[in-house]
């Protein structure tokens, strides 16, 4: 239940105490043992009351500070000492695609520069099957790395896009340590959106380039 006390803290912090409780009240009590398709009936409902009562800004906002995961520090700093090393960023996005330490794949996402912009693609949550899927389903599942998300699919419900900018937390903690500054995170791609794959992208301050 990390996430929902998350959640709420995060509405509260954005949205105010009236649209916490607002949100909370439509999505209903969820329970510890709470099936996959009470899971997903509940972020459903949640996430479109929400994005009933706040603008676009507000729900990427709220929604990427929901995220209870912190980015691992001692890779934070490592790659912080390389880049101020480097002094080049497109050098360091080169050891960052050459890391494989995420069961065989790229641990940091792919990133690859267009201007001023960083496109990072989510790797599977688990390469293998992914790769052996035989179903666009067992696919997903494979792909996803969100227990929520894999609950809304294996549900077969539709959740707002908007959730999954609370991935976007993930990178947009790495990248904001790296460089020492704030990052503006999108979302281009998702599941939930119908893609294949998720990438968040995050701009580059121009004093970097």
């Amino acid at each position: 239940m990390k996430w929902i006390e998350k959640f709420k803290e995060s509405i509260d912090h954005f949205a105010g105490e009236t649209v916490k409780k607002e949100v909370m009240e439509a999505s209903g009590k969820l329970r510890s043992d709470v099936s996959p398709r009470e899971k997903a009936k509940w972020i459903k409902n949640a996430m479109e009351k929400l994005e009933s009562l706040v603008d676009e800004e507000k729900m990427k906002n709220i929604m990427i500070a929901t995220c209870p995961h912190k980015f691992p520090k001692g890779r934070i700093q490592k790659l912080r000492k390389q880049y101020n090393k480097l002094g080049n960023i497109d050098k360091l996005l080169e050891i960052m695609r050459n890391d494989r330490s995420w069961k065989g794949t790229s641990y940091y996402d792919h990133p690859i520069r267009k201007g001023n912009t960083i496109y990072m693609t989510k790797v599977p949550h688990d390469p293998q099957a992914h790769k052996n899927a035989d179903t666009e389903q067992q696919k997903q599942l494979a792909y996803c790395h969100c227990p929520w998300i894999k609950a809304a699919i294996t549900a077969h419900e539709k959740v707002s896009p908007f959730f999954c900018y609370c991935a976007a937390s993930w990178d947009k903690q790495l990248w904001g340590g790296i460089l020492e500054k704030e990052v503006k995170a999108e979302l281009i791609k998702c599941l939930l959106k119908g893609d294949d794959c998720c990438i968040h992208t995050f701009n580059l301050p121009t004093d970097v380039l």
